[in-house]
């Protein structure tokens, strides 16, 4: 599946993915980034884009001077296959501890555990194209500081980064060839539709025929619950603070092996006006866009695990740049 071109030393695009992690970051191969990365390699988060592998090593450098003992497990990757090379979206969770000064202010010497999901273009033995979503609410909750207080500092003191407008926002967040998907279609529509019902139609009740009644959700800064109920009460809060939201999908990939569960990765937006009260505070009336990529998990048709990476940081940040 899509290794043409790729080092004899990896034989699969599981391997790949999780190998040039381990030797990155936990082997401080640092300076790997430059052969497995493309020299123009674009890599999207919500807070901005970056278009050259120079900015990855720095960034790679920076978070290892702030969070040092940093370990990575990889908790899933799921694989599209293309016809030069492969997709895929890797869910990460690390375990580290806040020991250097950097972007979470200074040390605390806290312990914490950080969730990512990284969308990837691969091919000829490097990553060609990511997007990058970091679970950081989740971050400075566990060091002890605000999340709000954290993103309106990003937000004051860059504001033409997070002023942009919902439109450049979510195209930042899209496949370059439109909606795309890969694997089987009638799963992928099945998400899809899912969250078209939730966040287009706020029929929150599709949960009844989508979810079962065990689902387990991680949602934004950490948060996880169980159950329909409680998971259709945490994306409602989302939705009150923006009722007039539109959400758009952008990459599907669906994964079936055998004696797995059916895995299914969505990068997805969600663009609108901070019009209502709801999980974000007194509404503004100011654009906003969520930026997620979204991991689930089905058995017999429904979903039964659904972790939904959003930066919360980032949205607190738009909401404080348009003040």
């Amino acid at each position: 599946m899509g290794m043409q071109n790729f080092a004899p030393e990896f034989k699969t695009p599981e391997q790949y993915i999780i190998d040039i992690t381990y030797r990155i970051w936990e082997e401080r191969g640092i300076g790997l980034i430059n052969e497995w990365y493309a020299p123009k390699c674009p890599v999207f988060t919500p807070h901005g884009v970056t278009n050259t592998v120079e900015k990855v090593v720095q960034h790679t450098l920076e978070t290892m001077h702030e969070f040092p003992d940093r370990e990575l497990f990889a908790e899933d990757v799921i694989i599209g296959d293309k016809h030069e090379g492969f997709y895929s979206s890797h869910r990460v969770r690390s375990t580290a501890t806040h020991l250097g000064s950097g972007a979470f202010g200074n040390a605390t010497n806290q312990p914490i555990t950080l969730l990512a999901i990284a969308d990837c273009l691969c091919r000829d033995n490097q990553v060609v194209r990511e997007w990058l979503i970091r679970d950081q609410a989740a971050i400075v909750r566990q060091l002890g500081l605000d999340p709000i207080a954290h993103g309106t500092s990003l937000g004051q003191g860059n504001r033409d980064a997070y002023t942009i407008g919902n439109d450049a926002m979510q195209q930042r967040w899209a496949d370059p060839n439109g909606t795309t998907m890969t694997g089987d279609q009638t799963i992928a529509n099945q998400i899809v539709d899912a969250y078209d019902a939730i966040w287009n139609k706020k029929n929150l009740n599709v949960m009844q025929e989508r979810y079962d009644r065990a689902v387990r959700f991680e949602g934004p800064a950490g948060d996880l619950c169980y159950g329909r109920f409680r998971t259709a009460t945490r994306l409602s809060s989302i939705l009150a603070s923006i009722p007039n939201g539109r959400f758009h999908p952008h990459h599907v990939i669906v994964r079936q092996e055998p004696e797995r569960p059916i895995r299914v990765a969505l990068r997805w937006s969600y663009c609108g006006s901070f019009e209502g009260n709801g999980r974000y505070g007194s509404p503004t009336g100011c654009p906003l866009t969520l930026l997620g990529i979204s991991h689930f998990e089905l058995r017999s048709g429904l979903i039964v695990n659904e972790c939904m990476g959003v930066d919360e940081t980032a949205v607190y940040a738009q909401i404080a740049a348009y003040k």
